[in-house]
């Protein structure tokens, strides 16, 4: 059965197929910023993901803010 999202951290993203080049893309889910992602391969969107929650959690600590979730 596929996986219909990812998770880092606590955080869920999306997984969509570009059907005109068959690559992937997402977005983060359940937080207010607009945060997207993507790949040619599903190791290179998960890797994406990754990165991208990562340096959302880091925005959140210098902003003072706690992030959303947790791990």
């Amino acid at each position: 059965m596929a996986q219909k999202t990812i998770v880092h951290k606590g955080y869920h993203g999306t997984i969509q197929v570009k059907t005109t080049d068959y690559s992937l893309y997402g977005r983060i889910l359940f937080i207010d910023e607009q945060i997207t992602y993507h790949g040619q391969s599903f190791a290179e969107l998960e890797e994406n993901f990754r990165e991208k929650v990562e340096n959302h959690i880091k925005a959140c600590h210098a902003r003072g803010e706690e992030p959303p979730f947790s791990d």
